[in-house]
């Protein structure tokens, strides 16, 4: 009975995913989509209001989470209740930031003096900002707790299965939701798209609670290895400076995640702007075709790594996340939506070997320090997905502004993420898991020795 418990509440915690795969689909692709080309603003704000997601997480509030939830319980939780602040902020701003789009008063003409003049004194876009700020709190803190949960819970021989399920969730609530609201909204106005945010803040509510009430169990002793001596937030930076191994593993972190999400925030801008795509046309193409082959790939790779190892698959992935998006600026370039497709397909594939082997490879390498790895593996996760973000806005512009060519502006962004996969493949072959934990243990025990002589 015990044992079914267990399988029971470790099912439920992978659900947890769903409410962010509604939030995160949303306003990746559907919000940025209506802000670009709806409201005319430019791709550099708009994606950089979205990006804001992660900038608390490099200021440090993942390592900061982490770090608070090894040390301090709130009524003798450790974990879920970080979880659930996290989740409740997040859905409070997501709830508000369809309308507070609709306040901005920024267009996107004009030179970019005027522009930066606007922005500095439209009212809506800084309300805008601060909604976004919110979210990014929420964000970093729910998901550094629950990685930290997972991490604490799961025997290492099925953390891939769990973070393989668990994403593939996310996944494919993007999909199936991105679907449902693209038929919603063939009839588009602002206050639809409100509606939405509002049914999907419910909804990731109601699936965040099932996930993570009553799994972790009250004042529960840690189980032997699972856990040891945490370190504040200060230390924790001088250990990721002074450890080799520690800040390879992050730069490998960085650079994959880079090239895995910065995509994911352009891809309906491009198919509305080279393509020509209606809102409901993109939000039942891409995600639908990318992220459905995605799913099948993650599911299939999160099963398969214990056979095939994580480094084998992150090489599978980075493969066809390179050649995918060749294929996706060719497509771009002969305008053939056929061949998009495919190439859709192909970049899927990567993406999901890509995706489950990294984020597995990030939940083993924590050397019993959950919390605290967790939170800079998680950082430095953010950094490059705040870069990815704001910086294929920033290239959009730049481009189009010198080229007046929409393929070329998208071309750069991509060419980008080829370039991202190629230098991942490369660093892959030096990063060690044997190396990396023989040096945590080291550096641990000179910064304990320190904390008792001081």
């Amino acid at each position: 009975m015990n044992k079914f418990f267990r399988v029971f509440n470790l099912v439920r915690l992978s659900l947890f995913q769903i409410g962010f795969g509604i939030m995160l689909g949303f306003v990746q692709d559907i919000l940025n989509r209506v802000m670009i080309k709806e409201l005319f603003l430019p791709a550099t704000i708009a994606l950089g209001l979205i990006s804001l997601k992660e900038l608390l997480a490099i200021l440090g509030v993942k390592v900061w989470a982490g770090n608070l939830s090894d040390r301090h319980s709130i009524f003798g939780y450790r974990r879920t209740p970080y979880v659930l602040i996290g989740l409740v902020s997040c859905i409070v701003s997501f709830i508000l930031a369809p309308t507070a789009a609709y306040e901005v008063r920024l267009d996107g003409a004009g030179s970019l003096v005027s522009i930066i003049f606007s922005a500095l004194g439209d009212v809506g876009l800084w309300k805008l900002s601060v909604i976004f700020l919110i979210f990014g709190f929420g964000l970093q803190v729910a998901t550094t707790a629950y990685y930290a949960l997972i991490a604490d819970m799961v025997d290492e021989k099925d953390i891939g299965k769990i973070a393989g399920a668990s994403w593939t969730l996310m996944v494919l609530t993007a999909i199936i939701s991105n679907y449902s609201i693209g038929v919603y909204l063939k009839v588009f106005t602002p206050e639809r798209l409100t509606q939405v945010a509002e049914i999907g803040g419910l909804v990731s509510l109601a699936f965040g609670l099932v996930a993570v009430l009553g799994v972790e169990r009250r004042n529960a002793a840690v189980g032997t290895g699972k856990e040891k001596h945490s370190i504040p937030f200060s230390q924790a930076i001088r250990l990721l400076a002074s450890s080799p191994n520690t800040m390879l593993f992050a730069f490998y972190i960085f650079i994959s995640i880079f090239a895995l999400f910065a995509n994911e925030v352009v891809m309906d801008p491009f198919g509305a702007e080279v393509f020509g795509m209606q809102v409901s046309e993109t939000t039942k193409l891409f995600k639908p075709l990318m992220g459905g082959t995605q799913l099948i790939f993650m599911l299939l790779t999160g099963f398969l790594l214990s056979r095939i190892g994580t480094r084998r698959g992150a090489y599978f992935g980075n493969v066809f996340g390179a050649v995918g998006f060749g294929l996706i600026i060719a497509a771009g370039f002969m305008h053939d939506m056929q061949f998009l497709r495919i190439a859709l397909v192909v970049t899927g594939i990567g993406l999901g070997a890509a995706s489950v082997s990294n984020i597995t490879m990030m939940m083993n390498m924590t050397a019993g320090r959950s919390g605290i790895y967790m939170g800079l593996w998680g950082t430095a996760q953010s950094l490059a997905i705040f870069l990815g973000h704001s910086s294929a806005g920033v290239i959009r512009d730049l481009v189009f502004h010198f080229s007046g060519n929409h393929m070329l502006a998208y071309a750069a962004i991509f060419a980008l993420e080829i370039i991202a996969f190629t230098v991942s493949s490369l660093v892959l072959p030096h990063v060690s898991r044997e190396a990396f934990e023989a040096e945590s243990s080291a550096k641990m025990s000179e910064l304990e020795a320190a904390a008792e002589a001081g």
